[in-house]
């Protein structure tokens, strides 16, 4: 019995301390939804064969530029080419980068065009109230759409909306009994005193139903009005009639506090619902399959790239940058090229390149507002050719105005209309190059899909895009696409799982982390080990006067606090000019009292006889340490070296205030780049933690037998 309640004791006690490494570990393989789910899971859905991603259609165009040079930054305009027949799909969920996607757009109601006479004729008779864009049938419904539901701040907003409306309605309320203070004073004629009252009386019966009426509309599962709940609230906007049709002193008073903000209102929706109600009936194609993508191996995506750069205007430095340095980082490689053969051809300096991209950029953004095609205009006509047009058409802008002075400022440089279409020409390739480069990139391979589909592609796990072909996509956005499905194969799950640690990873430089923290554990670990051994048998083997004294404040010192000598030792350190160096990460550890008090207990369990043997053939003091002493020691010169290594590898405070980059910085310092002011990345700092505690974990696997027999014998005679 004694001996089995030991071992439960030690069961619990072994469970207990794996507790926090398993639950590390668990971290580690999860979602970021996952966690902060409460309760919190032992499991994730990174195991699983299947997942349901929460998604919405998106309006509107979504730049994803992330990832610039700062080469191409300077090239690249805020007006870059963009796929304007792109179906958007933003995941309101956890990023997926792998697997085979479902989307089920069965049954979606679509049309091609819609034809621009008849739909110019019904606008004809629609009253806007506000400014659309008529440009066409497509870009008119993307812009109510986006101003009324999918904005950035829509005005369907169910709690905007529906507080802005009950204010309005109460405003109208608290003005109905202003006027009705003023009636008996006003009206001269009873009759009609008499009639507006009962009509104020009914008024504010009707306008109080109608607040509570649209109340219960505040409350719901989605952020935005659906639209059967905006043909509700129009159904009870149009339930009273509130203007007046006698005629007295309050009545304009009357329509300025009660009847104009109702109207205003009850216009906004109805010309949704009109607007809504049209574009049904344009809908007359139905959908007939799902949507199936897998996403293409490396190999695949390599390939598709250079089929798209085919096409590609500037072959000739491309193909140079393709054999220097491969597809790697291609849209960077190739703006560093191009700036490099600018300023080798004009012979000009980085400086004035980059100002001159800058102005370039700010122009070209100027003449996209103004749909001016600048790019054939410089490629057929050339630079003074744009100028023209631009001074005929832009003349009157303050923008174009300032523009122009900056360039002027440039134009003693030599063949400057020269540099300046190349600027245009070459900053236009860049553009096209990243687009080919990403779009390739994040391509998926189509298994199933409607023949409108002309490419799928997944960028950074948080969007998805679908190019049409002869298909606009606001006619698909208005179906209620909630969920897309996900299937992984078994080497996908695999990946999906240690997903964590290659985002980890890729989010500091983790590579040089390490060789830092191996280099300074090690050397720290080898100096200290040759220190210690030193010190540890001048105060076993060597007699001297004080010895013993001396050996007493050493010990001393190890009951004063670490943190107590942090300002000290860096006072000292940035005196030597050592901050954010190796020095100072490793000459201040190189002496440890402990090591130097474990080895000496050990050295004076040696017996005394090999000494005298020793000085008898001759021996050395030094020769006797590291050829007797030091051989006789290893299990308690490697469990020193361990503790060391440890104590090093896990060093953090030190190691934060004395390093100010990434150059010098270890492991544990690394880890603080998954923190900030917004929050935590725990499941990516858990993955890190992990990767940088296992050298740790099988270093002590493989050394454990010298550890466990250098504490045992460590101050035994």
């Amino acid at each position: 019995m004694r001996k089995l309640i030991i071992y439960l004791l030690l069961s619990f006690g072994f469970v207990i301390m794996i507790m926090p490494f398993a639950w590390m570990l668990v971290t580690s393989f999860k979602l970021p939804s996952e966690v902060q789910e409460w309760p919190p899971k032992w499991i994730t859905k990174n195991f699983f064969g299947e997942r349901d991603v929460k998604v919405e259609i998106k309006l509107g165009g979504i730049k994803t530029v992330r990832g610039l040079s700062l080469s191409e930054a300077l090239s690249y305009s805020a007006a870059a080419i963009e796929d304007e027949n792109v179906l958007n799909i933003i995941i309101n969920d956890d990023p997926f980068y792998r697997g085979t996607m479902r989307i089920d757009t069965t049954g979606f109601k679509y049309t091609n065009f819609a034809d621009k006479e008849k739909f110019y004729n019904w606008l004809e008779n629609l009253e806007l109230p506000e400014t659309f864009d008529t440009e066409s049938p497509e870009k008119f419904f993307e812009d109510v759409f986006l101003y009324y539901k999918s904005g950035a701040s829509p005005y369907f907003s169910r709690v905007e909306f529906v507080s802005s409306l009950t204010k309005k309605l109460e405003s109208a309320l608290k003005g109905i009994s202003l006027i009705e203070k003023f009636v008996d004073r006003r009206i001269k004629d009873e009759n009609e005193a008499v009639q507006f009252k009962r009509f104020l009386e009914n008024v504010k019966v009707n306008l109080d139903n109608v607040r509570s009426d649209v109340l219960k509309y505040k409350a719901g599962k989605e952020l935005i009005l659906t639209d059967g709940e905006i043909e509700k609230i129009l159904d009870i906007l149009k339930k009273y009639d509130f203007e007046y049709t006698g005629s007295n002193p309050l009545v304009s008073v009357y329509n300025t506090k009660v009847v104009n903000p109702v109207i205003s209102e009850k216009k906004h929706v109805e010309f949704y619902t009109k607007v809504l109600k049209y574009f049904k009936t344009l809908q007359t194609s139905v959908v007939e399959k799902p949507i199936v993508a897998r996403i293409l191996r490396k190999d695949e995506r390599i390939a598709l790239l250079k089929k798209n750069l085919e096409a590609f205007p500037d072959k000739t430095t491309l193909n140079e940058v393709l054999k220097s340095n491969g597809f790697e980082k291609l849209p960077e490689n190739y703006s560093k090229k191009v700036d490099a053969l600018m300023l080798e051809k004009y012979n000009i300096t980085n400086t004035e390149l980059v100002n001159l991209k800058t102005v370039v950029v700010s122009l070209k953004n100027l003449l996209v507002e103004n749909k001016i095609d600048y790019y054939s205009i410089v490629l057929n006509e050339g630079f003074s050719k744009l100028l023209e047009i631009s001074q005929d058409k832009l003349q009157n802008s303050s923008t174009y105005k300032i523009v122009r002075a900056k360039l002027n400022a440039y134009s003693d440089l030599n063949n400057f209309e020269a540099l300046l279409k190349d600027l245009i020409l070459y900053s236009e390739y860049v553009e096209r190059l990243r687009k080919i480069y990403v779009n390739s990139m994040n391509a998926w391979q189509i298994i199933e899909a409607p023949d409108f589909v002309k490419a799928i592609r997944v960028r950074d796990g948080n969007f998805v895009e679908i190019e049409l072909d002869n298909v606009s996509p606001v006619y698909l956005s208005d179906d209620n696409l909630k969920t897309i499905k996900l299937k992984f194969s078994f080497g996908e799950i695999f990946a999906n799982v240690f997903q964590n640690y290659v985002d980890a990873w890729n989010e500091a430089p983790f590579g040089r982390y390490y060789w830092n923290t191996f280099f300074v554990a090690t050397a720290t670990t080898i100096l200290e080990v040759i220190v210690a051994s030193m010190a540890a048998y001048a105060f076993s083997w060597m007699v001297f006067p004080g010895r013993d004294l001396l050996f007493g404040i050493f010990l001393a010192t190890m009951m004063i606090p670490g943190e107590v000598l942090l300002v000290p030792n860096f006072i000292t350190i940035a005196k030597f000019g050592w901050i954010d160096t190796y020095y100072a990460l490793i000459v201040p550890w190189i002496v440890s009292v402990f090591a130097i008090f474990l080895m000496r207990q050990h050295f004076l369990t040696i017996p005394k006889e090999l000494f005298d043997a020793s000085k008898i053939d001759g021996c050395s003091h030094w020769r006797f340490l590291w050829q007797v002493v030091v051989p006789l020691s290893k299990p308690v010169i490697i469990t020193g070296a361990l503790l060391k290594f440890v104590g090093s590898w896990n060093a953090f405070l030190w190691v934060l205030i004395v390093t100010n980059s990434d150059k010098y910085r270890t492991l544990p310092v690394g880890l603080q780049n998954f923190s900030s002011d917004v929050g935590t990345l725990y499941n990516h700092l858990m993955a890190a933690a992990t990767f940088s505690v296992l050298p740790v974990i099988i270093l002590f696997l493989f050394t454990q037998q010298y550890f466990v027999r250098g504490i045992a014998r460590t101050g035994l005679k």
